[in-house]
């Protein structure tokens, strides 16, 4: 990763959830900046919406959501853990909606110099049924993609 018009900065974004594969595309990051001096890590973190009926009640929707946001921050806490000292500035954004298209519109933000994620391996028919966050993030994010298996 050279540096980018004379800049030293490297500003790498990890895509996390909590699995195991995202817990290794963490510690590749760390691997990747270790030693770089101005180096930066944007942590991300999608908590799903919810679907289905709505008949639960607000006080039931109320309570996932604050569930989802409270373990979403979990996962960005330990995740910011597993980067080598010294810790570079880490900067830990929690969303809310489609993994893929909420990662993509973070890059778009933030323009990281790389993009960073843990690939789950589904099957083939499982990815075709669910999707692939990996596949919709190299689709749909024009710059560098990092995927760890």
């Amino acid at each position: 990763m050279a540096p980018e018009g004379g800049r030293d900065l490297v500003k790498v974004m990890v895509a996390v959830d909590g699995s195991p594969p995202s817990a290794r595309a963490v510690d590749m990051a760390g691997r990747l900046i270790q030693g770089r001096e101005g180096a930066q890590v944007i942590l991300v973190h999608c908590v799903a919406g919810m679907s289905g009926d709505l008949f639960v009640g607000l006080d039931a929707v109320y309570r996932f959501m604050e569930e989802s946001e409270r373990l979403g921050r979990s996962i960005l806490e330990a995740a910011a853990r597993r980067l080598p000292e010294p810790r570079p500035p880490v900067l830990q954004l929690l969303r809310r909606g489609d993994p893929g298209h909420e990662i993509v519109a973070v890059a778009r933000e933030q323009r990281p110099d790389l993009l960073v994620v843990g690939r789950r391996g589904l099957g083939r028919l499982q990815a075709a049924l669910l999707g692939s966050v990996s596949a919709y993030v190299i689709e749909h994010w024009d710059g560098p993609v990092l995927v760890v298996q």
